[in-house]
Protein backbone atom coordinates (compact mmCIF):
# COMPACT_ATOMS: atom_id res chain seq x y z
CA UNK A 1 0.00 0.00 0.00
CA UNK A 2 2.51 2.44 0.86
CA UNK A 3 4.35 2.20 -2.65
CA UNK A 4 0.97 3.11 -4.19
CA UNK A 5 0.27 6.09 -1.96
CA UNK A 6 4.35 7.19 -2.96
CA UNK A 7 2.99 6.38 -6.23
CA UNK A 8 -0.35 8.19 -6.45
CA UNK A 9 1.99 11.77 -4.67
CA UNK A 10 4.52 11.40 -7.79
CA UNK A 11 1.73 11.36 -10.41
CA UNK A 12 0.20 14.69 -8.56
CA UNK A 13 3.31 16.45 -8.92
CA UNK A 14 3.70 15.46 -12.24
CA UNK A 15 0.47 16.89 -13.71
CA UNK A 16 0.91 20.15 -11.07
CA UNK A 17 -1.09 18.85 -8.39
CA UNK A 18 0.89 20.06 -5.38
CA UNK A 19 4.74 21.20 -5.03
CA UNK A 20 7.72 19.97 -4.21
CA UNK A 21 7.57 20.75 -0.22
CA UNK A 22 4.07 20.15 -0.29
CA UNK A 23 3.08 16.50 -1.88
CA UNK A 24 -0.71 16.30 -2.72
CA UNK A 25 -2.30 13.12 -2.07
CA UNK A 26 -6.17 13.72 -3.02
CA UNK A 27 -8.16 16.55 -2.64
CA UNK A 28 -9.55 15.52 0.90
CA UNK A 29 -6.82 13.43 2.12
CA UNK A 30 -2.93 14.02 2.97
CA UNK A 31 -3.51 17.44 1.19
CA UNK A 32 0.08 18.39 2.66
CA UNK A 33 2.30 14.90 2.85
CA UNK A 34 5.33 15.40 5.51
CA UNK A 35 5.80 11.81 6.53
CA UNK A 36 8.85 11.79 4.54
CA UNK A 37 11.24 14.37 2.74
CA UNK A 38 10.09 15.23 -0.34
CA UNK A 39 13.15 14.05 -2.94
CA UNK A 40 11.61 10.39 -4.25
CA UNK A 41 8.14 12.39 -5.03
CA UNK A 42 10.37 14.84 -7.23
CA UNK A 43 12.61 12.74 -8.85
CA UNK A 44 9.42 10.23 -9.60
CA UNK A 45 7.32 12.99 -10.54
CA UNK A 46 9.72 13.82 -13.07
CA UNK A 47 9.99 10.42 -14.48
CA UNK A 48 6.16 10.47 -15.05
CA UNK A 49 6.03 13.97 -16.52
CA UNK A 50 8.61 12.60 -19.39
CA UNK A 51 7.04 9.60 -19.59
CA UNK A 52 3.69 9.32 -18.76
CA UNK A 53 2.03 8.03 -15.32
CA UNK A 54 0.79 4.87 -16.31
CA UNK A 55 1.40 1.97 -14.04
CA UNK A 56 4.29 0.35 -16.34
CA UNK A 57 6.67 3.78 -15.78
CA UNK A 58 6.22 3.00 -12.39
CA UNK A 59 7.50 -0.41 -12.25
CA UNK A 60 9.88 0.41 -15.01
CA UNK A 61 11.30 2.87 -12.68
CA UNK A 62 11.88 0.72 -9.46
CA UNK A 63 13.26 -1.69 -10.81
CA UNK A 64 15.54 0.74 -13.01
CA UNK A 65 16.45 1.68 -9.44
CA UNK A 66 17.54 -1.77 -8.36
CA UNK A 67 19.60 -2.65 -11.55
CA UNK A 68 21.44 0.43 -11.10
CA UNK A 69 22.10 -0.58 -7.49
CA UNK A 70 23.40 -3.66 -8.76
CA UNK A 71 25.15 -1.69 -11.29
CA UNK A 72 26.82 0.14 -8.16
CA UNK A 73 27.78 -2.69 -6.24
CA UNK A 74 29.62 -4.17 -8.71
CA UNK A 75 32.10 -1.20 -8.89
CA UNK A 76 32.21 -1.25 -5.38
CA UNK A 77 33.39 -5.11 -5.33
CA UNK A 78 36.03 -4.37 -7.79
CA UNK A 79 37.25 -1.50 -6.11
CA UNK A 80 37.89 -3.99 -3.19
CA UNK A 81 40.07 -6.09 -5.77
CA UNK A 82 37.15 -9.04 -5.64
CA UNK A 83 37.29 -10.24 -9.32
CA UNK A 84 34.23 -12.59 -9.77
CA UNK A 85 31.52 -9.27 -10.34
CA UNK A 86 28.51 -11.42 -10.97
CA UNK A 87 28.42 -13.21 -7.74
CA UNK A 88 27.76 -9.84 -5.32
CA UNK A 89 24.98 -9.40 -8.13
CA UNK A 90 23.63 -12.98 -7.64
CA UNK A 91 23.43 -12.72 -4.29
CA UNK A 92 21.40 -9.58 -4.11
CA UNK A 93 18.42 -10.69 -6.11
CA UNK A 94 18.54 -13.82 -3.98
CA UNK A 95 17.14 -11.99 -1.10
CA UNK A 96 13.92 -12.02 -1.40
CA UNK A 97 13.02 -7.86 -0.38
CA UNK A 98 15.14 -6.90 -2.65
CA UNK A 99 13.23 -8.72 -5.31
CA UNK A 100 9.90 -7.58 -3.75
CA UNK A 101 11.06 -3.93 -3.66
CA UNK A 102 11.60 -3.36 -7.46
CA UNK A 103 7.59 -4.12 -8.10
CA UNK A 104 6.41 -2.47 -4.89
CA UNK A 105 7.69 1.57 -5.12
CA UNK A 106 9.09 1.77 -2.17
CA UNK A 107 11.26 4.69 -1.58
CA UNK A 108 14.11 3.04 -0.17
CA UNK A 109 14.74 1.58 -4.13
CA UNK A 110 15.99 5.54 -4.66
CA UNK A 111 17.85 5.58 -1.52
CA UNK A 112 20.19 2.68 -1.74
CA UNK A 113 21.24 3.70 -5.05
CA UNK A 114 22.99 7.02 -3.04
CA UNK A 115 23.77 5.12 0.08
CA UNK A 116 25.59 2.56 -2.24
CA UNK A 117 26.94 5.82 -4.31
CA UNK A 118 28.26 7.62 -0.93
CA UNK A 119 30.61 4.46 -0.30
CA UNK A 120 31.74 3.67 -3.44
CA UNK A 121 32.82 7.29 -3.59
CA UNK A 122 35.18 7.05 -0.96
CA UNK A 123 36.63 3.63 -1.88
CA UNK A 124 37.76 5.87 -4.90
CA UNK A 125 38.98 8.74 -2.63
CA UNK A 126 41.78 6.39 -1.11
CA UNK A 127 43.70 5.88 -4.54
CA UNK A 128 42.95 9.15 -6.31
CA UNK A 129 40.94 12.42 -6.74
CA UNK A 130 40.90 12.58 -2.54
CA UNK A 131 38.59 15.64 -2.07
CA UNK A 132 36.64 15.62 -5.32
CA UNK A 133 35.75 12.37 -4.00
CA UNK A 134 34.67 12.64 -0.72
CA UNK A 135 32.91 15.55 -1.89
CA UNK A 136 30.98 13.29 -4.27
CA UNK A 137 30.19 11.06 -1.15
CA UNK A 138 29.01 13.68 0.94
CA UNK A 139 26.45 14.87 -1.70
CA UNK A 140 24.97 11.43 -2.53
CA UNK A 141 24.23 11.16 1.66
CA UNK A 142 22.73 14.57 1.80
CA UNK A 143 20.62 13.73 -1.67
CA UNK A 144 19.67 10.21 0.56
CA UNK A 145 18.32 12.37 4.02
CA UNK A 146 16.67 14.57 1.05
CA UNK A 147 14.90 11.18 0.23
CA UNK A 148 14.00 9.15 3.60
CA UNK A 149 15.56 11.16 6.25
CA UNK A 150 18.11 10.06 8.36
CA UNK A 151 18.98 6.64 7.73
CA UNK A 152 20.87 7.93 4.95
CA UNK A 153 23.69 8.95 6.99
CA UNK A 154 24.62 5.53 8.06
CA UNK A 155 27.55 5.27 5.82
CA UNK A 156 29.16 7.88 7.56
CA UNK A 157 30.55 4.79 9.06
CA UNK A 158 32.40 3.72 6.85
CA UNK A 159 35.55 5.01 6.39
CA UNK A 160 36.38 3.51 10.72
CA UNK A 161 34.66 0.44 9.84
CA UNK A 162 37.18 0.32 7.02
CA UNK A 163 40.17 1.83 9.31
CA UNK A 164 39.03 -0.48 11.73
CA UNK A 165 39.37 -3.46 9.45
CA UNK A 166 41.88 -3.07 6.74
CA UNK A 167 44.16 -1.10 8.52
CA UNK A 168 45.88 0.23 5.62
CA UNK A 169 44.56 4.65 6.39
CA UNK A 170 45.74 6.55 9.08
CA UNK A 171 43.53 6.74 11.97
CA UNK A 172 43.96 10.68 11.34
CA UNK A 173 43.51 10.46 7.77
CA UNK A 174 40.31 8.38 8.85
CA UNK A 175 38.74 10.91 10.83
CA UNK A 176 39.40 13.74 8.64
CA UNK A 177 37.67 12.16 5.35
CA UNK A 178 34.54 11.56 8.10
CA UNK A 179 34.84 14.94 8.88
CA UNK A 180 34.83 16.46 5.52
CA UNK A 181 31.85 14.09 4.47
CA UNK A 182 30.09 15.06 7.33
CA UNK A 183 30.07 18.46 6.55
CA UNK A 184 29.39 18.20 2.90
CA UNK A 185 26.59 16.40 3.65
CA UNK A 186 25.00 18.27 6.05
CA UNK A 187 25.50 21.68 4.45
CA UNK A 188 22.86 21.45 1.67
CA UNK A 189 20.82 20.17 4.34
CA UNK A 190 21.08 22.94 7.09
CA UNK A 191 21.55 25.42 4.41
CA UNK A 192 17.64 25.71 3.27
CA UNK A 193 16.05 24.94 6.68
CA UNK A 194 17.59 27.89 8.31
CA UNK A 195 17.30 30.20 5.30
CA UNK A 196 13.72 29.50 4.43
CA UNK A 197 10.79 29.39 7.38
CA UNK A 198 8.52 27.01 5.23
CA UNK A 199 11.50 24.51 4.76
CA UNK A 200 11.69 24.74 8.22
CA UNK A 201 8.52 24.32 9.20
CA UNK A 202 8.83 21.58 7.26
CA UNK A 203 11.40 19.66 8.74
CA UNK A 204 9.98 20.20 11.97
CA UNK A 205 7.13 18.56 11.49
CA UNK A 206 8.92 15.37 9.68
CA UNK A 207 10.80 15.14 12.56
CA UNK A 208 7.46 15.25 15.41
CA UNK A 209 5.63 13.50 13.76
CA UNK A 210 7.87 10.39 11.62
CA UNK A 211 11.20 10.86 13.97
CA UNK A 212 10.22 11.07 17.30
CA UNK A 213 6.40 9.94 16.64
CA UNK A 214 8.09 6.60 15.35
CA UNK A 215 10.06 6.51 18.42
CA UNK A 216 7.98 7.11 21.25
CA UNK A 217 4.60 5.89 20.23
CA UNK A 218 4.96 3.31 17.68
CA UNK A 219 4.78 -0.30 17.95
CA UNK A 220 4.73 -2.40 14.75
CA UNK A 221 7.16 -5.53 16.06
CA UNK A 222 7.49 -7.44 19.42
CA UNK A 223 10.93 -7.28 20.28
CA UNK A 224 14.13 -4.85 18.90
CA UNK A 225 15.60 -7.46 17.77
CA UNK A 226 13.01 -8.34 15.27
CA UNK A 227 15.06 -6.14 12.48
CA UNK A 228 18.15 -7.88 13.45
CA UNK A 229 16.10 -11.58 12.58
CA UNK A 230 15.00 -10.39 9.41
CA UNK A 231 18.08 -8.94 7.99
CA UNK A 232 19.60 -12.64 8.80
CA UNK A 233 16.54 -14.28 7.39
CA UNK A 234 16.22 -12.48 4.12
CA UNK A 235 20.48 -13.79 3.59
CA UNK A 236 19.30 -17.02 4.27
CA UNK A 237 19.53 -18.44 0.57
CA UNK A 238 22.68 -16.96 0.19
CA UNK A 239 23.99 -17.69 3.52
CA UNK A 240 22.82 -21.85 2.55
CA UNK A 241 24.88 -21.56 -0.74
CA UNK A 242 28.22 -20.22 1.34
CA UNK A 243 27.91 -22.94 3.51
CA UNK A 244 27.72 -25.47 0.85
CA UNK A 245 30.58 -24.36 -0.80
CA UNK A 246 32.27 -24.98 2.32
CA UNK A 247 31.29 -28.56 2.80
CA UNK A 248 32.45 -29.49 -0.57
CA UNK A 249 35.91 -27.29 -0.38
CA UNK A 250 36.36 -29.92 3.15
CA UNK A 251 34.89 -32.94 2.07
CA UNK A 252 37.23 -32.94 -1.52
CA UNK A 253 40.25 -30.63 -1.13
CA UNK A 254 40.17 -30.69 2.86
CA UNK A 255 40.62 -25.96 2.43
CA UNK A 256 38.12 -24.07 3.72
CA UNK A 257 36.74 -20.80 2.26
CA UNK A 258 38.92 -18.91 5.11
CA UNK A 259 41.91 -19.86 3.61
CA UNK A 260 42.36 -16.16 2.19
CA UNK A 261 42.97 -13.52 5.25
CA UNK A 262 42.81 -10.60 3.03
CA UNK A 263 39.57 -11.56 1.78
CA UNK A 264 38.11 -12.77 4.82
CA UNK A 265 38.84 -9.27 6.11
CA UNK A 266 36.88 -7.57 3.45
CA UNK A 267 34.06 -9.99 3.99
CA UNK A 268 34.37 -8.81 7.93
CA UNK A 269 34.47 -5.06 6.71
CA UNK A 270 31.77 -5.48 4.39
CA UNK A 271 29.30 -7.58 7.27
CA UNK A 272 29.99 -5.25 9.63
CA UNK A 273 29.29 -1.76 7.89
CA UNK A 274 25.97 -3.40 6.66
CA UNK A 275 25.20 -3.73 10.54
CA UNK A 276 25.02 -0.37 10.29
CA UNK A 277 22.25 0.12 8.73
CA UNK A 278 20.56 -2.08 10.79
CA UNK A 279 21.15 -2.12 14.13
CA UNK A 280 19.68 1.42 14.17
CA UNK A 281 16.36 0.60 13.90
CA UNK A 282 16.48 -1.40 17.01
CA UNK A 283 15.81 2.41 18.66
CA UNK A 284 12.35 2.22 17.43
CA UNK A 285 9.47 -0.53 17.78
CA UNK A 286 8.15 -0.07 14.51
CA UNK A 287 10.31 -1.58 12.16
CA UNK A 288 9.98 -3.45 9.24
CA UNK A 289 11.84 -5.61 6.69
CA UNK A 290 12.16 -2.92 3.87
CA UNK A 291 13.47 0.00 6.80
CA UNK A 292 17.10 -2.27 6.13
CA UNK A 293 16.91 -2.21 2.25
CA UNK A 294 20.34 -0.17 1.99
CA UNK A 295 21.97 -3.02 4.00
CA UNK A 296 21.92 -5.49 1.59
CA UNK A 297 24.09 -4.78 -1.22
CA UNK A 298 26.98 -4.72 1.63
CA UNK A 299 26.32 -8.19 2.72
CA UNK A 300 25.95 -9.53 -0.38
CA UNK A 301 29.75 -8.15 -1.01
CA UNK A 302 30.78 -9.58 2.38
CA UNK A 303 29.44 -12.92 1.70
CA UNK A 304 30.63 -13.03 -1.83
CA UNK A 305 34.33 -11.96 -1.01
CA UNK A 306 34.22 -15.73 1.18
CA UNK A 307 34.54 -17.83 -1.95
CA UNK A 308 35.50 -14.95 -4.61
CA UNK A 309 39.20 -16.64 -5.16
CA UNK A 310 37.50 -19.85 -5.69
CA UNK A 311 34.57 -18.99 -8.10
CA UNK A 312 36.78 -17.02 -10.04
CA UNK A 313 39.32 -19.97 -10.19
CA UNK A 314 36.81 -22.14 -11.62
CA UNK A 315 35.45 -19.15 -13.80
CA UNK A 316 38.73 -19.84 -15.34
CA UNK A 317 38.63 -22.93 -16.22
CA UNK A 318 35.56 -22.65 -18.13
CA UNK A 319 35.64 -23.20 -21.84
CA UNK A 320 33.64 -20.48 -22.48
CA UNK A 321 32.95 -21.74 -26.40
CA UNK A 322 31.83 -24.96 -25.22
CA UNK A 323 28.71 -26.45 -26.16
CA UNK A 324 27.77 -26.85 -22.56
CA UNK A 325 28.51 -23.33 -21.99
CA UNK A 326 26.42 -22.16 -24.68
CA UNK A 327 23.14 -24.08 -23.35
CA UNK A 328 23.81 -22.54 -19.75
CA UNK A 329 23.91 -19.04 -21.27
CA UNK A 330 21.10 -19.48 -23.26
CA UNK A 331 18.83 -20.87 -20.91
CA UNK A 332 19.98 -18.49 -18.24
CA UNK A 333 18.93 -15.65 -20.93
CA UNK A 334 15.36 -17.17 -21.30
CA UNK A 335 15.08 -17.76 -18.05
CA UNK A 336 15.51 -14.07 -17.08
CA UNK A 337 13.70 -12.89 -20.20
CA UNK A 338 10.49 -15.32 -19.08
CA UNK A 339 10.96 -14.08 -15.53
CA UNK A 340 10.70 -10.03 -16.66
CA UNK A 341 7.70 -10.76 -19.04
CA UNK A 342 5.59 -12.63 -16.33
CA UNK A 343 6.50 -9.17 -13.94
CA UNK A 344 5.24 -7.42 -16.24
CA UNK A 345 2.07 -9.66 -17.64
CA UNK A 346 0.74 -9.40 -13.99
CA UNK A 347 1.22 -5.55 -13.71
CA UNK A 348 -1.54 -4.22 -11.62
CA UNK A 349 -3.01 -7.70 -10.80
CA UNK A 350 -2.49 -7.75 -7.03
CA UNK A 351 -4.20 -11.68 -5.74
CA UNK A 352 -4.74 -9.98 -2.44
CA UNK A 353 -6.94 -7.35 -3.47
CA UNK A 354 -8.45 -8.83 -7.06
CA UNK A 355 -12.16 -7.86 -6.02
CA UNK A 356 -11.49 -4.61 -4.56
CA UNK A 357 -9.78 -3.85 -7.92
CA UNK A 358 -12.37 -5.63 -9.97
CA UNK A 359 -15.32 -3.09 -8.61
CA UNK A 360 -13.53 -0.33 -8.65
CA UNK A 361 -12.91 -0.49 -12.60
CA UNK A 362 -16.82 -1.16 -12.83
CA UNK A 363 -17.73 1.72 -10.47
CA UNK A 364 -15.07 4.20 -12.02
CA UNK A 365 -17.08 3.66 -15.38
CA UNK A 366 -20.30 5.34 -13.49
CA UNK A 367 -17.92 8.06 -11.78
CA UNK A 368 -17.36 11.56 -13.70
CA UNK A 369 -13.70 12.54 -13.75
CA UNK A 370 -12.07 13.54 -10.80
CA UNK A 371 -14.73 12.87 -8.54
CA UNK A 372 -15.24 12.87 -4.64
CA UNK A 373 -17.43 10.39 -3.48
CA UNK A 374 -18.44 9.80 -0.09
CA UNK A 375 -17.87 6.56 2.33
CA UNK A 376 -19.16 5.45 5.71
CA UNK A 377 -17.13 5.44 8.79
CA UNK A 378 -16.85 1.71 8.75
CA UNK A 379 -14.71 2.39 5.92
CA UNK A 380 -12.04 5.66 7.16
CA UNK A 381 -9.58 3.17 7.51
CA UNK A 382 -9.00 1.68 4.33
CA UNK A 383 -5.97 3.04 3.13
CA UNK A 384 -5.30 0.95 0.26
CA UNK A 385 -9.13 1.58 -0.94
CA UNK A 386 -8.24 5.43 -1.18
CA UNK A 387 -4.79 4.70 -2.69
CA UNK A 388 -6.52 2.57 -5.82
CA UNK A 389 -8.97 5.04 -6.79
CA UNK A 390 -6.14 8.10 -6.11
CA UNK A 391 -3.52 6.36 -8.37
CA UNK A 392 -5.91 4.47 -11.38
CA UNK A 393 -8.55 6.96 -12.01
CA UNK A 394 -8.37 10.39 -9.77
CA UNK A 395 -11.28 9.51 -7.77
CA UNK A 396 -10.64 11.28 -3.84
CA UNK A 397 -12.51 10.27 -0.83
CA UNK A 398 -14.60 12.31 1.35
CA UNK A 399 -14.21 11.11 5.27
CA UNK A 400 -16.43 13.93 6.93
CA UNK A 401 -19.81 12.14 7.09
CA UNK A 402 -21.55 15.49 6.89
CA UNK A 403 -20.11 16.05 3.12
CA UNK A 404 -22.83 13.85 1.66
CA UNK A 405 -21.66 13.83 -2.09
CA UNK A 406 -23.59 12.91 -5.33
CA UNK A 407 -21.93 9.28 -5.02
CA UNK A 408 -21.47 7.07 -1.63
CA UNK A 409 -19.29 4.24 -2.02
CA UNK A 410 -19.84 0.74 0.78
CA UNK A 411 -19.11 -2.54 1.47
CA UNK A 412 -21.96 -5.02 0.53
CA UNK A 413 -21.74 -6.09 3.91
CA UNK A 414 -22.21 -2.58 5.64
CA UNK A 415 -24.91 -1.77 3.21
CA UNK A 416 -28.77 -0.92 4.62
CA UNK A 417 -31.20 1.62 2.95
CA UNK A 418 -29.82 5.47 2.50
CA UNK A 419 -33.33 6.11 1.51
CA UNK A 420 -33.57 8.72 4.10
CA UNK A 421 -30.21 10.38 3.33
CA UNK A 422 -31.51 10.39 -0.65
CA UNK A 423 -29.20 7.86 -1.63
CA UNK A 424 -30.62 5.06 -4.81
CA UNK A 425 -28.45 2.01 -4.91
CA UNK A 426 -26.50 1.86 -8.26
CA UNK A 427 -27.36 -1.59 -10.30
CA UNK A 428 -23.74 -3.10 -11.00
CA UNK A 429 -22.51 -5.73 -11.10
CA UNK A 430 -19.93 -5.79 -8.28
CA UNK A 431 -18.41 -8.20 -5.83
CA UNK A 432 -17.63 -6.15 -2.80
CA UNK A 433 -18.67 -3.11 -3.04
CA UNK A 434 -21.89 -0.91 -3.68
CA UNK A 435 -22.38 2.25 -5.15
CA UNK A 436 -25.59 4.54 -4.24
CA UNK A 437 -26.17 7.71 -6.03
CA UNK A 438 -27.51 11.13 -4.64
CA UNK A 439 -31.43 11.53 -5.97
CA UNK A 440 -32.48 14.99 -6.91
Amino acid sequence: MDGIIYAVLSKNFAVGEGSFLYPVFSETFLLNFQSHPPMFFFLQGMIFKIFGTSFLVERLFSVLCIVLTGIITIKTYKRLDLKSGFLPLLFLVLIPLITWSATNNMIENALIIFTSFSVLFYLYSLKNKRLVFLFLAGISIAIGFSIKGFVAFFPLSFPFVYWLVIRDTAFKRMFFDTMLILIISIAPIIIPIYSSPEVMDYFNHYFKTQIMGSIENAVTVNSRFYIVWRFLRELLIPIIIIGLFEIILRLKWKITIFKNKENNKKALMMFLFSLTAVLPVMVSMKQSGFYILTAFPFAAIALSALIDEYIYELSSKLNLKSKGFSIFKYVSICLLVVSISFGFLFIGKDGRDAKLLSDMDVIAKKLPQKSIISVTNQMREEYSLFAYYARFHDISMDLNPDNQRQYLLIRKEYSYSFEEMNYKKVDLETQSFDLYEKEN
